[in-house]
């Protein structure tokens, strides 16, 4: 999740990239570096919409998942996050350049059509669709928006008890109609988000939008740059990411424990940034860094279902029991 440029052809001089200035070198590595952390996020995003197109199995080492296939090459830029309507067989995707693109699978992927849809003027990061079939977006810049089924974008919210939204990024819809997302950090936007991953503070928030009332909640504060959301499959619980600290955690919407925060998954092999349910009661998480010691540990990943915590392979022997699937 960021917002990365083009990088334009070097000089013909064979000495021109090493008289750069540090602006213009770090600029490229930071451009590099989020071009490719867009790439991984999307692709396992990907997974999840073909969930349903498809069969899939957890793959026991680092390869492309069993049963995925590449869609729209060269047709996005920077996707982020994903919004699969059933009905359509349509896909959503925000992009770098603002545009929210419709892309059409058949079974066919290489007769995918790949539209422009909606322009926000800002950067789409999380989709969720509501059940009328209109598109929540958090924009890093916009905030809180929707879409409406006419192509009509209107700003929900963009800020909370006096402080703005300075990174909206993660959303999913209830099916009460409550909408939940994630501000990753009040203190950096998406231009220099990187300066509150490497400072370590918790300038995030978790929050909820009543559509009814138009108001919009504080749930919980001062996360780690908290990320992709979800809304539990029995409606029980949201799962948010907190990316700098390799978790993903619920926060309770029913039942005894309704207003407290619980662990779902902890001491992950990398920093998560997207969730998504895929049905039987299985989620998958898209990492956006993957440490060198976690690629090493061959087909020992932690794989087990969200609903009883059973393990499906062994642990290599990092981290703790956890409530997610890593492909």
């Amino acid at each position: 999740m960021s917002q990365s440029s083009h990088v334009g052809s070097a000089s013909s001089s064979p000495y021109h990239s090493h008289f750069q200035s540090p602006t213009k070198r770090r600029t490229k590595q930071r451009s590099c570096l989020l071009s490719s952390l867009f790439a991984i996020a999307f692709m396992v995003a990907l997974v999840s919409v073909l969930y349903w197109l498809g069969s899939l199995g957890p793959a026991h080492e680092w390869s492309r998942p069993i049963g995925s296939e590449v869609v729209a090459v060269g047709e996005v830029s920077g996707p982020e996050d994903l919004a699969y309507d059933k009905r359509r067989r349509v896909i959503y995707t925000g992009c770098e350049d603002g545009w929210i693109k419709r892309v059409t699978v058949t079974d066919s992927v290489a007769d995918t059509v790949v539209k422009n849809w909606v322009n926000t003027g800002g950067r789409p990061l999380g989709l969720a669709l509501e059940k009328s079939g209109e598109l929540m977006v958090a924009d890093a810049f916009k905030g809180l928006l929707r879409v409406t089924r006419k192509k009509k974008v209107e700003v929900l919210a963009d800020e909370v008890e006096g402080l703005k939204f300075n990174l909206t990024d993660g959303v999913d819809v209830a099916e009460d109609g409550t909408i939940y997302f994630t501000d990753a950090t009040y203190k950096h936007s998406l231009d220099d988000y990187y300066n509150d991953i490497i400072e370590g503070k918790p300038h995030g928030r978790f929050m909820n939008y009543n559509p009814e009332t138009k108001k919009v909640t504080v749930l919980a504060r001062n996360l780690y740059f908290p990320n992709g959301v979800v809304v539990s499959h029995d409606q029980h619980f949201v799962i948010y990411c907190e990316t700098i600290m390799k978790r993903c955690r619920k926060y309770y919407i029913e039942g005894p424990k309704k207003g407290r925060i619980g662990e779902f998954c902890r001491d992950l092999p990398g920093m998560p940034d997207n969730i998504h349910y895929v049905g039987q009661g299985q989620y998958y998480i898209a990492m956006a860094t993957i440490p060198f010691h976690s690629k090493s540990c061959g087909n020992g990943y932690k794989v087990c279902t969200t609903t009883k915590g059973e393990w499906r392979s062994p642990c290599c022997g990092f981290g703790r029991k956890t409530n997610c699937t890593l492909l």
